[in-house]
């Protein structure tokens, strides 16, 4: 057994030899069988598309927490870097905590959800290039070959060792943040395919060796990167959230303590919550959190994110389903369609999801002067403030889910100077009563609801039948797809985004604040 350093982790050669051992049996393949540029061209373009649901599995084991400043800024000045990859909702990248679903694996963090997203979407385009990659070559007589998938599955066998053994059991994701999990692979992809157009015109065993170096090298910048060592290359692939000596874990216990990183990068000191039980207590209605974000989902990023799997869709149809011949001419398209309604489903599921966990566990608590926001599902303090400094309270009038389970969403401003900030509160069952319980400063505030327009509300609704109707018409109908494909990418954000502003126009204005009484 080699032997082990102070932290229980194996040197990195040794750390490193079951990928180096995996990237062989393709280079063996090269020399001694003399393997073509289209077999072993398949085999990269398969590991670079496996390279990203296992990084979206590590990303969820990821205990440093993001710089969220960052990740909110387009050009990132601070480090001089760019991004591949971007998230969403960095509301739920601030949330603290952390919940065991298994012993025998490390902690899962809520926060690292948008992350998988973000891997989806970078996965969606990367497929797009990989199929420009494949065009021209025979795909259909590549998988039917054995090596094929023994060399595909010796190189994400090798991922797999490396990541349970390093990774995990080694603890080496206490100290490794989500977006350096997924920036490192996206990058990497990067990299590859475009030595691997390179490569798929090329010919002779010397050229397929040397790009099988020429992989290893990635592979091993990789490794080092995140291993805390490495030059200029393995910098930019470790990403511009890579480990660093300010974020340790604290190892007093042996227990999972990742401190908390605030929106700058500096620490934080974990949230005391004051003694004792609370003078009162009031959780968020699930059902309506559920229903706003599935909503919130199909008004939003559904319609951008459908026409872009779509063209994806279309576009691998088109090009490798063409090129497939005897039962590849079936099961492909069939494989193919499944996958992009999968991805597209998947997407769609995680961007509910994250709203759910964004506010769905939370449980307002009052200690004496205090308001704290609490996760009872990972039984953690996201955020609190004196109630001197909670002001300028008022009704969400524009959430159709409060008028179907009749609850109340409320805004207030919260803070004062650099920490100032508006926060959603609820949404809860008796507004009424929780403002007296919390003791916020809204009895001025009129809590009632009042009807939306149905006139308005069908002039938004009623052409959702006749895009339906058309999205048939376009997939059964005599005409070719390529021509509908401009109106579906194009036209569906465009539509939606119509319609919802006209829908908006439904809601009545909040009335007044009548004043003090």
């Amino acid at each position: 057994m080699a032997p082990r350093d102070a932290t229980g982790r194996l040197p990195p050669a040794a750390a490193f030899a079951p990928i180096l051992l995996a990237n062989l049996v393709p280079l063996v393949g090269v020399l001694e069988f003399g393997w073509d540029p289209a077999t072993l061209v398949v085999i990269y373009a398969l590991e670079v598309l496996l390279a990203f649901p296992l990084a979206a599995g590590k990303a969820l084991f990821a205990g440093k927490p993001p710089n969220v400043e960052e990740l909110e800024t387009d050009d990132d000045e601070s480090s001089g870097d760019s991004s591949v990859v971007t998230i969403g909702n960095t509301d739920l990248a601030r949330k603290r905590g952390s919940v065991r679903l298994v012993s025998w694996l490390p902690p899962v963090y809520p926060r690292n959800v948008p992350f998988i997203g973000a891997m989806l979407f970078a996965t969606v385009w990367s497929t797009l290039f990989i199929v420009a990659l494949l065009s021209e070559v025979a795909i259909d007589e590549a998988l039917v070959r054995p090596e094929v998938w023994l060399s595909v599955g010796a190189l994400v066998s090798g991922q797999l060792i490396e990541t349970w053994r390093d990774y995990l059991r080694g603890g080496r994701y206490e100290e490794t943040s989500p977006y350096a999990v997924i920036e490192t692979p996206a990058r990497q992809a990067f990299f590859l395919i475009f030595v691997l157009f390179i490569v798929a015109e090329a010919s002779g065993a010397i050229v397929l060796a040397a790009f099988v170096a020429v992989k290893l090298l990635v592979d091993w910048s990789a490794f080092r990167a995140t291993n805390g060592g490495g030059g200029r290359l393995t910098g930019w692939l470790s990403g511009p959230d890579g480990e660093d000596e300010s974020n340790e874990t604290d190892e007093t216990d042996g227990t999972d303590k990742t401190d908390e990183i605030g929106e700058n990068g500096e620490r934080l000191e974990p949230l005391s919550v004051p003694a004792g039980k609370p003078d009162a207590r009031v959780s968020t209605h699930t059902p309506t959190v559920v229903l706003t974000g599935i909503l919130h989902t199909l008004v939003k990023p559904a319609p951008f994110y459908t026409g872009i799997v779509i063209v994806a869709w279309f576009i691998t149809l088109a090009v490798l389903g063409d090129a497939a011949s005897g039962g590849f001419a079936v099961a492909l398209p069939v494989a193919i369609s499944f996958l992009a309604l999968a991805a597209l489903a998947g997407y769609l599921t995680l961007k509910t999801l994250e709203h759910i966990l964004s506010h769905a566990p939370l449980e307002y608590r009052r200690y004496d002067d205090r308001l704290v926001a609490y996760d009872t599902w990972v039984e953690e303090p996201q955020w609190q403030i004196p109630l001197h400094e909670i002001r300028d309270v008022s009704l969400v009038a524009d959430r159709y889910p409060d008028r179907v389970y009749d609850t109340r969403t409320l805004e207030a401003q919260m803070g004062w100077g650099d920490d100032e900030a508006t926060r959603e509160i609820g949404p809860v069952v008796d507004a009424d009563a929780f403002a007296e319980a919390l003791d916020l400063p809204i009895r001025g505030t009129v809590l009632e609801l009042q009807p939306i327009d149905r006139r308005i509300a069908a002039i938004a609704v009623a052409p959702l039948g006749g895009l339906l109707v058309g999205a048939v018409a376009v997939v059964i109908g005599p005409w070719p797809l390529l021509g509908a494909l401009p109106y579906v990418v194009f036209g569906l954000p465009f539509i939606a985004l119509v319609l919802h502003g006209v829908w908006r126009q439904a809601y009545p204005d909040p009335d007044p604040d009548p004043g003090p009484e």
